[in-house]
């Protein structure tokens, strides 16, 4: 069976748009002015049409032209259709407050606290509409950006390939949580030393068992000497939190992490690594090049950008 491409490819469109023409004139002669065609050639375009549709499609009559059945069910299809293709190439203004969109977001879940919750209720307020869903991080989303599976990915390298579009979305500092009766949390001076003694939680990325890939937590504690003892891993921030809560188990991840009211009264901060470019890691909106003349994509970028997330870290 042949595909739909295949069988609209041995067809000329232009044909559909004289033919609107003709059922408005309901006359050859007008139909030619009305397209700036000569009256055979009008003519010409008519038989064509006829050939395609395999029907007369009009009748002469006294005063003009009449269409068959054929033709009148064809009309009736016609204004939505031309409609369509004028919206392919002729774009409108874009307008957040009717966009109905669907977005789809790459974001390492240490982040979403910091970034997807102020999204959102921004989005709310402007853009009631819009559609998001969010997905936890890849170790290389690059795949997933070039299909369309993700619109867009926050992500802790610039990719070499040149058909994304990189912006810095600045840089966090990690800092080391516990609950907030965990026995470090009572020590009046907590070094990175004391914090080793314990096991840690980890965020599990899809791909992180891939050779070559390190955590760039990890990256900070082997810069000072150390390694974490990792006891659990997952890709639920909410069991990562429970867990945190229910043991003396510790947790690295932005230091803004816990900075809600309602987190403040659970966990706290028992070590801060020291703010410098050594110690943070830079994260990167990505976008592919394939949306790049999308002005409701354009727009999300940019209001993620303006929101500032993660400079307010610094």
């Amino acid at each position: 069976m042949d595909l739909l491409e295949q069988k609209l490819s041995r067809i000329d469109l232009n044909l559909l748009v004289s033919l609107s023409v003709l059922l408005k004139e309901k006359s050859v002669s007008r139909a030619a002015e009305r397209l700036y065609l000569s009256q055979s050639a009008m003519s010409r375009t008519l038989q064509r049409l006829r050939d395609v549709f395999d029907d007369p499609l009009f009748h002469r009559t006294a005063t003009g032209i009449v269409p068959t059945e054929k033709a009148q069910s064809i009309e009736s299809l016609l204004p939505d259709l031309l409609q369509n293709l004028e919206n392919i190439f002729h774009q409108e203004d874009f307008c957040p407050s009717t966009c109905d969109k669907h977005f789809s977001l790459s974001i390492p879940a240490l982040m979403s606290n910091v970034f997807f919750l102020p999204l959102v209720q921004e989005l709310t307020k402007i853009a009631p509409a819009i559609q998001l869903t969010e997905h936890p991080a890849q170790v290389s989303p690059f795949k997933s950006l070039e299909s369309g599976f993700y619109d867009f990915a926050i992500y802790i390298e610039k990719p070499i390939d040149t058909n994304f579009t990189v912006n810095s979305l600045g840089r966090v500092f990690p800092a080391i949580f516990a609950h907030k009766n965990h026995p470090l949390a009572r020590q009046s001076e907590v070094t990175l030393k004391d914090c080793i003694q314990y096991r840690f939680l980890d965020l599990h990325i899809q791909g992180d068992t891939d050779i070559g890939f390190t955590n760039p937590i990890d990256k900070i504690f082997f810069k000072q000497g150390y390694r974490r003892d990792i006891q659990l891993k997952s890709s639920q921030f909410s069991i990562l939190t429970t867990v945190l809560k229910s043991t003396d188990c510790l947790l690295a991840g932005p230091d803004t992490l816990f900075n809600s009211p309602e987190n403040k009264s659970d966990y706290v901060r028992v070590y801060e690594f020291k703010k410098n470019e050594e110690n943070s890691v830079e994260f990167f909106l990505l976008e592919h090049k394939r949306s790049e003349n999308s002005p409701a994509h354009q727009w999300l970028k940019q209001k993620i950008i303006q929101l500032g997330f993660l400079n307010k870290t610094l």
